[in-house]
């Protein structure tokens, strides 16, 4: 029986982007044995997924222990005697990992760090959706990326879903009452919209008969409390306080979502919960908003310091911040009411 082994390790946003690629390889090769190797949120994100037999976890943190946690999941690679492996993620990393597995085929993208390991090479479009890019390594391993589903897809965890549910009957929130969903925070300083413009999309909600929840890491609970309370509505704080299956199962439960360019727009999408992203360094033309037509993207054009970064620096460069500064919360709420009128 065949096995194919798929090596993502990017951030959160990128692991729910390659899920019609497992599809896709699922749909090839239906007998084959799937592994997916990817971050420890990445394995948590993938859970209970159809396409996959086998998710392995490889934390990347920690220096010299992220070499020795590297050098040990080569060795089961190496072990696993794959038949097809593939570099979704473009570091020399990814390359040392496609390598050890021993696979006779091994697929990745022109022009990136570990495409020295590569005996099949595809190319990296930049104009291009992160989904199609990712897509695109199907069609040395057997798929066919133009006929795909381009469609990215989680599960929902039943057990987290009556988490969930017990969850926000806690937090007195009724279980056929609507919600929207807000995600201040982003790990990149500069991708942060401003808070009191979170809090003016929360009492919209609010005043629109939604409750406000808000989310994301632990790390972010502060900046959660401060858009709650400016807001002063009845927001719900549930940043740090539920799992990556039980925020999937949340975001499912919502009208929509309110968030930057960050990681909880594509597990939103994925789970079908219409996005709207504030788009400030970054730019859609990276080729990574949620998926879908359904989303909305709010951004300031005609800045010539954008985009700034590829992933948006801790600070402005320019000290001005003008690219989010300038994004009013009347246009985030119009956004949010063009999906709301869509039912």
């Amino acid at each position: 029986m065949k096995s194919i082994l798929v090596v993502q390790t990017a951030w959160l946003g990128d692991v729910v982007l390659t899920t019609p690629l497992f599809r896709e390889l699922r749909r090839a090769h239906p007998r084959a044995l799937l592994t997916a190797l990817v971050t420890p949120l990445g394995a948590e994100i993938l859970a209970g997924s159809p396409d996959l037999d086998e998710v392995v976890a490889l934390d990347k943190r920690g220096g010299v222990r992220s070499l020795l946690r590297t050098w040990r999941s080569a060795s089961r690679l190496r072990a696993a005697r794959f038949d097809l492996a593939l570099a979704a993620q473009r570091s020399f990393r990814t390359g040392l990992l496609l390598r050890a597995s021993g696979a006779p085929v091994r697929v990745g993208f022109e022009g990136s760090g570990g495409a020295w390991a590569c005996t099949e090479r595809v190319s990296w479009v930049a104009s291009a959706h992160a989904v199609e890019r990712y897509l695109a390594l199907a069609a040395p391993a057997g798929g066919a990326p133009g006929r795909a589903d381009p469609r990215p897809a989680l599960a929902v965890l039943p057990r987290a879903r009556d988490e969930v549910s017990a969850l926000l009957a806690s937090e007195g929130v009724g279980a056929d009452e609507p919600r929207v969903a807000v995600a201040p925070g982003s790990i990149w300083g500069t991708k942060r919209w401003l808070p009191g413009g979170f809090a003016e999309v929360a009492r919209r909600a609010r005043e629109r008969g939604l409750r406000p929840v808000l989310i994301g890491a632990p790390s972010e609970r502060e900046l959660c409390e401060e858009v709650a309370s400016l807001a002063a509505c009845g927001a719900v704080v549930l940043a740090g306080r539920t799992s990556i299956p039980q925020m999937s199962a949340l975001l499912a439960a919502c009208r929509l979502l309110v968030s930057n360019d960050s990681g909880p727009g594509h597990v939103a999408s994925a789970v079908g919960t219409p996005v709207v992203s504030v788009f400030g360094p970054t730019v859609p033309a990276f080729g990574y908003t949620p998926y879908g037509e359904a989303n909305r993207i709010v951004e300031i054009l005609g800045l010539e310091c954008r985009p700034c970064h590829s992933h948006g620096p801790a600070r402005c460069p320019l000290g001005h911040h003008r690219c989010m500064r300038e994004i009013g919360a009347e246009r985030v709420w119009a956004a949010a009411e063009e999906i709301l009128a869509l039912g």
